[in-house]
């Protein structure tokens, strides 16, 4: 662990969600709402399924339960069944006007960088029980701040330019 892991680990949301920010302007509305992917997803979608998994982030830091922080049902979560927590998010979310998923997401964002930079290296070694009690996991949380941050944000923006044609 580096005495820096903290600022690396900002560097990298601040890139990746830079990244997102710039294809995100690059589109018109009709672009964010209209166009679906197989699964009937459009880009508003998956921008909201982001911020809700940053919710579920910031949550656990407060060693919230994450199902409760993200408003999904608790028999999902604890199914580990992914998909169906995904695909509850986005029916829940379909119906938010695009200008509310936005301010959702950059709310929650800056909300959750924030908190992140009152972290200590330490705070980001901590293992993820020590964040969510009752759950027998000792991977450092780091490794959920980077996958609900700038990897969950490369992981979409292919989903999303293929939605619109951009692949």
């Amino acid at each position: 662990m580096t005495t820096h892991e903290r600022d690396d680990l900002l560097q990298q949301i601040a890139e990746g969600w830079g990244r997102l920010q710039v294809f995100i302007t690059t589109l018109s509305e009709e672009q964010l709402t209209g166009p679906t992917d197989a699964a009937g997803w459009t880009v508003k979608d998956h921008l909201i399924h982001l911020a809700v998994w940053e919710t579920g982030l910031y949550g656990m830091l407060h060693r919230q339960l994450r199902w409760q922080a993200m408003e999904v049902d608790q028999a999902l979560w604890e199914a580990r069944a992914v998909d169906q927590v995904n695909a509850a998010i986005q029916q829940r979310h379909r119906d938010l006007p695009l200008r509310d998923v936005l301010r959702t997401l950059r709310a929650g964002h800056e909300r959750l960088v924030a908190h992140l930079q009152t972290l200590t290296d330490d705070d980001l070694q901590r293992p993820y029980s020590y964040y969510q009690p009752g759950y027998d996991v000792d991977a450092p949380i780091i490794n959920w701040v980077r996958g609900n941050t700038h990897n969950h944000y490369a992981e979409h923006i292919p989903w999303m330019q293929a939605i619109v044609g951009q692949v």
